[in-house]
């Protein structure tokens, strides 16, 4: 199984999402972060099964809400890059 590692950039993109779901609904927030955990959890069982998009990384998209997961693997690591509104544009922001 692969090792997760979440960018403190890609900590920021999911606090911001929970501040602008908590202004809506503590439950709603709950949700978010309870199918978040679940994708990453799949991710680290299967981290391959999506395409490489750009630069090497994929996008796992979250089905309830409207956000992806972007990230890299690398042996047996998986970075989350960044946590997207589907409504961004990817290629907005850099990979380094």
């Amino acid at each position: 199984m692969f090792q997760l590692n979440i960018r403190s950039i890609a900590k920021q993109d999911i606090q911001e999402i929970i501040d602008y779901y908590e202004d809506i609904s503590p439950k709603i927030t709950d949700r978010f972060l309870n199918e978040l955990y679940n994708e990453f959890d799949f991710l680290k069982g299967k981290p391959n099964s999506f395409q490489v998009k750009y630069r090497n990384t994929r996008v796992r998209y979250l089905k309830l809400f409207p956000f992806g997961i972007h990230y890299k693997t690398s042996n047996n690591l998986i970075e989350i890059l960044a946590i997207l509104h589907t409504s961004r544009n990817p290629n907005s922001w850099r990979i380094n």
